[in-house]
């Protein structure tokens, strides 16, 4: 019989390959053979998504066997750590900054919610109830904070080729390079900052002789 533990992760993962597979079709399904590329770039340039796929792995990689590198890398405290973060950040985002910039209905409704609601609350309770957090360490911020450093860099050179920019306070048409520089900068400082919060917070969750295998 399966722990609770993995039943737990089973439903997250199928719950997150099915948001993710049907929002990608939802989204593609008026593109022509011509605009398929430019649609499908554009749907995965979305932050959200990027970090719905890594939760969805987060969620999968426990159930593969441990001698396989997803599942020793997604095992990894600071790695699921790190995951609770961005999760957390996409969330508390979208519903105070972006809910309000559109109307999604139907299907998309459906995936809106599994992206921004259902998924981060799955994920963060999965990190609280099971994952092992005895190692967080303060010297893991820097590096926890390379992913969304990378994805603004990427945003913005994207945006400068194609004037494609997926978030308001990214388009540099709008508010100019400056401007998106300094709001990267406030948003890796709050990034450093939920780093230090999920770090305090896991060594106050964390037992004596929990393991280190998530």
């Amino acid at each position: 019989m399966m722990s609770t533990k993995t039943l737990y992760r089973t439903l997250g993962a199928l719950i997150g390959w099915a948001t993710l597979i049907t929002q990608y079709f939802v989204v593609v399904s008026g593109a022509d053979h011509l605009s398929l590329l430019a649609v499908t770039i554009n749907n995965f340039s979305y932050f959200t998504i990027q970090t719905v796929f890594l939760v969805t792995l987060a969620f999968t990689a426990p159930l593969l066997p441990s001698s396989t590198k997803l599942h020793q890398f997604f095992t990894k405290p600071a790695v699921r750590a790190a995951i609770a973060l961005y999760i957390t950040f996409v969330a508390v985002v979208y519903h105070i900054m972006l809910r309000h910039l559109w109307d999604p209905q139907g299907l998309l409704l459906i995936t809106d919610i599994a992206l921004h609601t259902v998924l981060p609350i799955l994920y963060v309770l999965d990190w609280i109830l099971f994952a092992p957090k005895r190692t967080l360490r303060y010297a893991h911020i820097p590096y926890w904070l390379v992913f969304p450093t990378l994805y603004g860099l990427y945003t913005i050179l994207r945006g400068a080729l194609s004037g494609i920019y997926p978030y308001p306070f990214l388009n540099a048409t709008e508010l100019g390079l400056g401007g998106v520089l300094i709001n990267m900068a406030g948003f890796i400082a709050l990034y450093a900052i939920g780093g230090a919060v999920f770090i305090a917070l896991g060594r106050r969750l964390s037992k004596p002789n929990e393991g280190e295998i998530s």
